[in-house]
């Protein structure tokens, strides 16, 4: 028997129809259906290899059968391996390496359907022609209703680790992007990256795939998401396997580990402890991110306006568009202080204030709150407005503060002063976020806080699908804030639609009786407008 350029490894635990939703879908057996169609006709000579971690479902007998067939050359078909439930995917993973014997490892779940024929051929290209130094690669995945669910993904970027394209149509996806990781669902890599980072370690449950793609990077090795081969991820038809590796405990832990491994989260990483701990390594490989860093220790100040007409005031009286984006968010923090889900004891904090025309706003509905922006101009413009209204109508309670953030990443202010913390309009401009959500962790107190982002969603790029800043979903947004808090989240999703509001709450403080929304109608200004002079 020739020796295999490519190794197909399919690690199987409980994919079968007895497993699925409907009870009805054979994922192991679709896949292996896949298989057959599309490498029917490929030149390629490879072998497939499958590992049974003690399935208890009709998924070893479906292995057992299609590891009786033979190709058209009468080789066989399948090499089927089996032992007791072990559950940790890292192990049986290296099993399966040790036992092939291909230059090229393409490593797949149980519960994927190829689609591209002759694929096989397609990957070796791809390695082919690619650069020398490309040693993973990641097909296109797609999700069950046939649109992009992952061309690969980001983890050292300010949105934290997400899928390039999610949602776009697949036709729009149509060239190889460079990126720090492809899922393990469907991994390819060559067998020589492989035994120089002696495998994938088996101290993770899960995510060991993550680990292995950084360890790679870190060791000066591209990796490529590829259009050219597409699957379909089939795992929301299967039902929750009771394993511990799937379980919150296990995810937790396996975070944990690579959090002690590697310093950072792998879900929200702080991007300045990345650029400390790895500076001149190849792991800082992305330009986009990485190219320039803070640089300073201080954030200069400009030189300030001298009148309202210089500032958002002037836009506010003006721009009625404007003004109900401004009070939308007003509306939200007064409709969560109304329904209890941010506390009245301690005040409001709004970064990033501009000219404060914001906590005016809640100045004067009797809310104490605090603005904090880098602009010393800024900050000018709201302590004048704060005078100019304090003599003409004073306010119903404290007045309004506004301080100047000096500190690249820390705001000036103490632990556990604040009650809610919000971040309008910053979570998709920050070049950091984790580190803006950790500073309002810290303002709230880790046990009796509440973090409020919002923002604007903008126009989805569909002229550059494969662009690394494209916008932040809400989704997106959630899932960072709840990696780097933990607290609970209170989301509203809304269509990507240019100029709809998205609203993230997170908030550790007591459930309260009925979970409602910010009401963007809870709206209305007692201010008389603002002139100059």
């Amino acid at each position: 028997m020739p020796t295999p350029r490519l190794s197909i490894l399919i690690p199987n635990f409980n994919n079968g129809v007895a497993s699925s939703k409907d009870g009805q879908t054979d994922l192991i057996g679709d896949l292996l259906q896949s298989l057959w169609d599309t490498l029917q006709d490929d030149p390629t000579p490879l072998e497939i290899l499958a590992f049974d971690d003690g399935s208890t479902d009709d998924s070893l007998a479906t292995l057992r059968a299609w590891s009786e067939k033979t190709w058209r050359n009468g080789e066989q078909f399948l090499t089927l391996m089996e032992a007791e439930h072990c559950g940790v995917l890292s192990i049986t993973a290296n099993k399966l390496v040790r036992a092939s014997r291909g230059e090229l490892l393409a490593r797949l779940d149980g519960d994927i359907v190829i689609h591209t024929p002759n694929w096989a051929q397609a990957l070796c290209k791809v390695f082919d022609d690619g650069p020398k130094d490309l040693a993973v690669v990641g097909p296109k995945q797609l999700s069950p209703d046939g649109r992009v669910h992952a061309m690969g993904d980001f983890i050292l970027h300010p949105k934290g680790y997400h899928h390039l394209c999610a949602g776009l149509p697949s036709d729009r996806v149509t060239r190889a992007v460079e990126v720090d990781h492809v899922m393990g669902c469907f991994y390819c890599c060559t067998r020589a990256l492989y035994d120089e980072l002696g495998g994938y370690d088996e101290g993770y449950m899960r995510g060991q795939t993550i680990d292995f793609g950084l360890r790679s990077r870190l060791a000066g090795y591209r990796c490529w998401a590829v259009p050219t081969i597409a699957f379909t991820h089939r795992h929301t038809l299967r039902q929750d396997r009771a394993t511990t590796a799937d379980s919150d405990t296990g995810i937790d832990n396996s975070r944990q580990v690579f959090r002690d491994k590697w310093g950072f989260d792998r879900i929200a990483p702080d991007l300045d402890v990345v650029r400390e701990r790895f500076a001149g390594t190849p792991l800082l490989w992305n330009a986009e991110v990485f190219g320039v860093g803070p640089g300073v220790d201080t954030v200069p100040a400009s030189a300030p306006p001298t009148a309202f007409d210089k500032s958002e005031w002037a836009r506010f009286n003006a721009d009625e568009a404007f003004r109900s984006w401004v009070m939308f968010k007003v509306g939200a923090v007064m409709h969560l202080l109304d329904e209890g889900l941010a506390g009245r004891d301690r005040p409001v904090v709004v970064p990033d204030c501009g000219s404060g025309i914001v906590v005016q706003i809640l100045a004067t509905r009797g809310v104490e709150a605090v603005g904090v922006e880098r602009d010393a101009g800024h900050i000018k413009v709201a302590q004048e407005f704060s005078k100019h209204h304090a003599a003409r109508a004073g306010y119903p309670g404290k007045p309004p503060r506004f301080m100047q953030q000096t500190e690249l990443r820390r705001l000036p202010l103490d632990d556990g002063c604040a009650a809610l913390v919000c971040l309008f309009d910053r979570m998709e401009a920050h070049d950091n976020p984790v580190s803006l959500v950790q500073e309002a962790v810290r303002l709230t107190g880790e046990d009796d806080g509440t973090v409020l982002a919002v923002s604007k969603t903008p126009a989805v790029e569909h002229d550059r699908p494969l662009h690394p800043y494209r916008p932040p979903t809400p989704l997106q947004m959630a899932n960072l804030i709840k990696a780097v808090t933990g607290w609970r989240t209170l989301m509203e999703v809304q269509q990507q639609t240019p100029g709809v509001p998205m609203v993230v709450l997170s908030t550790e403080r007591a459930n309260p009786q009925k979970h409602t929304k910010p009401d963007p109608s809870a709206v209305g200004i007692s201010l008389e407008p603002v002139t100059t002079g």
